[in-house]
């Protein structure tokens, strides 16, 4: 990736895309952007851990940010093992930055 990380146009993004076009029916359009809103709000209240360029570089701003404990492991990389080990993550790649999503939230 070569665009620099910004994970509040990210968020936007992954819950726009998760919204789905709107629709063309004006009376529709308002469950559309409450949907919208709705996942916006769920990825900014935790269910996105955090963004980054890469996912060892989520690891390390997880760490950072107080998101994720990686004390238990080695290094970053045994951390990173740990999480996709785990099956409780995903990774959703937007134009601005990968985004580690909780499968749990």
């Amino acid at each position: 990736m070569t665009a620099p990380v910004h994970e509040a146009r990210a968020l936007a993004y992954l819950a726009r895309q998760d919204a789905g076009p709107p629709p063309a029916d004006a009376e529709e359009r308002a469950d559309w952007r409450a949907e919208l809103r709705a996942a916006h709000d769920d990825y900014r209240a935790g269910r996105a851990i955090v963004v980054g360029v890469d996912r060892l570089d989520m690891v390390r701003r997880a760490v950072q940010a107080g998101r994720y404990d990686a004390r238990d492991h080695q290094g970053l990389a045994e951390a990173l093992a740990a999480v996709e080990h785990g099956c409780m993550s995903s990774w959703r790649t937007t134009p601005y930055g990968l985004v580690w999503i909780d499968n749990e939230f």
